[in-house]
Order: C-alpha cells, then structure tokens, then sequence
C-alpha cells in the first residue's frame, strides 16, 4: 500500500511524537488532498486511515494497533463526546482552522470487533459557491432550471443521495434568488455555504429544535422564500406543502432514486396527491461523477462498445478525453467532480396525472414523453463534452459490456 501521509516515526517509537499532532496532521493533509471524508478503522493487525477524494475512498496511512485508542479517544476529546464509553455509537463535532479556513468537523463513532470505528465528515462552510452554468447541467436544463427557480411560489425537490451536491445547487440557485426585496431564509444541518444576504438557521435536534420546528418558526418571519435542508418526516413534508400553497417558494432536498421518486416519496408521506400536484412546481435529481484531470487531460478514441452506446443516445464521440495520470489528480486520470441531472417541471398535464397516482413506471414514462431525460443520458452527455470518460458515466448504472 502506498504511504501518502508523512507521519512522525512512522516505523520507529511513536512515543516521540504527541497523539494531539498526529491526529492534526491526519486532519491537515486530508483538507490539503480535498477530502470529503477521513475514515479511521480498527484492524487486528493495522490501524488503517481512508479518506474519500471525489467520491472514492482510498486507503491513505497504516498504524500500529496499538495507537487505536489513542487516536479515537483524542478525537473523542475534541469533538465533546464521552471517552468512556466505547461501545455505543456517539456523534460529536468541532471546528479546525487551515490555511486560514475554518472547517467543521462532524464526528461519528461505532463499535466493531476490533475496536471503536470513527468517520470525520470536512465541511468548508466558506467554500464559494459553485456558478449555476458550472454545475454540469445542458443549455436546456439550465433554461429550465433557472425557471423554476425565478417562480413565485411552489415546491421545488432536489433529489439525490448523500454527497450527491445537492446543498450545492441549491446555494448556486439560492444567489441568484436573494436579491434585496426578497427575505430568504434556510434551515440546514449542517450549513454548508454561507450565501451572503440570506438568513441562515442551523438545525439543532438534540435541542427539539429541528427542522419542523425551525420551519413552523420561519414562516412567522415573513419569508418570501424558504430553503428546507432535507424532508426527513411527515411534518416537515406537510409544513413545506402548505407554504408552498400559501404564497411561498420553498425548496428542499429529499433521499429518493429520481425526479419521480422524490414524489411518490411525498405520496409515501401521506401528503394528499391534490395537494401536492398543486404545490410542485418542479424536481431535480442529480449525481456526481469525476471528471477528467485537466492537467493531464488528452484525446481519446472510443471503444467499438463505447461508441455504439454514444451512438444510441444520439452523443457523438469527438470530443472524448481521458486522463493520463500526473500528480495533480494523484494518478487516476481525474480530479474533481461534476453532476449529471434529471429535471422533472410541472405542467398541468402531469399535474392531473398526478392526482390519479398512478404507478411511478407509468408517471416516469409519461414523464420521459413530456422531455425529461435520463440521468444516464445526462452522465454520457458529460462524456461526449471531454467532461468526463464514457467508462465513468456508467458507473450511474447504464448495464453495457465494454469488454
């Protein structure tokens, strides 16, 4: 395995060096390499340190076993949790600064065979917010996108699952919205961007302060529009249909497979189908996939599989690049990573075909009738662009042989 980190000792006494700088230097160079994550895991004979990079975990340093404990409980210390007990799960956080940013840290732990397992989560609360022309999506969903967006009031769904980039689109569109004569408040666990002239409330559940509660306390606050982190229950999916309905813009993030999944979800819910054809305004689901390393990106021709699958979704293979490794993308031909979307809008046909709920198959294909493209079409559209490589547009899940 190659040693990416530079750790002090790392084959001699490890008592030289203070637990507190290791895990420091753990934390740094993860931020330095643009992690999103940092995974300590217990092994019987190593203890073994991963950290995700543009989506991919990747094994990073190897410790002695011996200094499992250590680690964690130092871990422990700096995010408030209780260091004694090992057994059941705890969650903690606490913030770090580098390179002058502060970064917060949400910790987590859980109890294997080996030990204690702990996940670091890296969040850049003063990361810029991506521009909406850069966020991947084709002339026609932009148009569309920015549609939505410009309404007066509705419901708004960004689907997709966890890393998906989903606070990152709605930031980006939440810029464009939050000019002076409109109130725009969100609710967010945890904020990721911070929007200048927005309102922005964090969620605190240990607090009974969650997100139906901050909801229900906003819409006193005279908002025009509202950004819901997620819809986790019933009552946060009610109170957002019920703002939307009474004059609100309300945007919020929902797990489900697609833009027609993030409906049935809401019908999953128990919101009233009448309701909710009358509140939706639009949904967005959306992926991410690297994309190609443009320090070290050059042309590429496609295989005979490739290119009849190219040929299939009406893509040319021109424009295909790949990446051929350099030390900027640590050798994998990418770095970075840009999203691959499915926009569902209303209209009043599919308004009406929504109250009869009908199977989601059905509703997607007359979705699919009415313009709405695939995201696997999107994820090949991106690969036809030199955005990405055909290969990683199909790891959303398009079943070709490329052998």
């Amino acid at each position: 395995m190659t040693q990416l980190l530079v750790v002090p000792n790392i084959n001699g006494d490890f008592n030289d060096a203070p637990i507190s700088d290791l895990v420091q230097q753990i934390i740094d160079q993860a931020i330095a390499e643009r992690a999103s994550d940092v995974h300590l895991e217990p092994y019987q004979d190593k203890f073994l340190v991963r950290v995700r990079i543009d989506g991919r975990l990747t094994n990073y340093a190897e410790y002695p076993p011996t200094l499992a404990a250590a680690i964690v409980s130092r871990i422990k210390v700096m995010s408030k949790m209780n260091i004694v007990e090992r057994r059941r799960p705890q969650d903690g956080q606490f913030t770090t600064t580098f390179q002058g940013r502060q970064i917060d840290v949400r910790v987590a732990t859980v109890a294997t065979i080996n030990g204690e397992k702990l996940v670091m989560r890296l969040l850049d609360s003063n990361k810029p917010t991506v521009e909406l022309a850069e966020l991947g999506m084709s002339a026609a969903q932009l148009t569309i996108f920015q549609r939505m967006f410009s309404a007066s009031n509705g419901l708004i769904l960004v689907a997709g699952p966890t890393g998906s980039g989903k606070s990152t689109t709605l930031h980006s569109a939440l810029k464009i919205v939050a000019v002076e004569h409109r109130n725009v408040v969100t609710i967010e666990d945890p904020v990721e961007y911070v929007v200048p002239g927005v309102t922005q409330i964090p969620v605190h559940e240990t607090n009974d302060a969650g997100f139906a509660v901050q909801l229900r306390a906003v819409i006193r606050q005279d908002p025009d529009i509202i950004m819901v982190g997620e819809t986790r229950d019933v009552e946060t999916a009610r109170i957002s249909v019920q703002a939307a309905l009474t004059g609100h813009l309300v945007f919020s993030t929902i797990h489900a497979t697609d833009a027609v999944g993030a409906i049935y979800r809401l019908i999953q819910m128990d919101i009233e189908a009448h309701l909710l054809a009358s509140a939706f305004r639009g949904a967005i689901s959306q992926r991410l996939i690297r994309k190609v390393c443009e320090n070290c990106a050059e042309p590429y021709r496609p295989t005979a599989a490739e290119s009849q699958i190219l040929k299939m979704n009406k893509l040319s293979g021109t424009k295909l690049r790949q990446g051929k490794g350099c030390t900027e993308c640590r050798n994998t031909g990418y770095r970075e990573r840009v999203a691959a979307f499915q926009i569902l809008e209303s209209s009043d046909f599919l308004g009406e075909f929504m109250i009869s709920r009908p199977q989601p198959s059905v509703f997607r294909k007359h979705a699919m009738e009415a313009g709405m493209t695939t995201m696997e079409h999107e994820a090949l559209r991106l690969a036809s662009e030199g955005l990405t490589t055909v290969k990683e547009a199909l790891t959303l899940g398009v079943t070709h042989d490329l052998a």
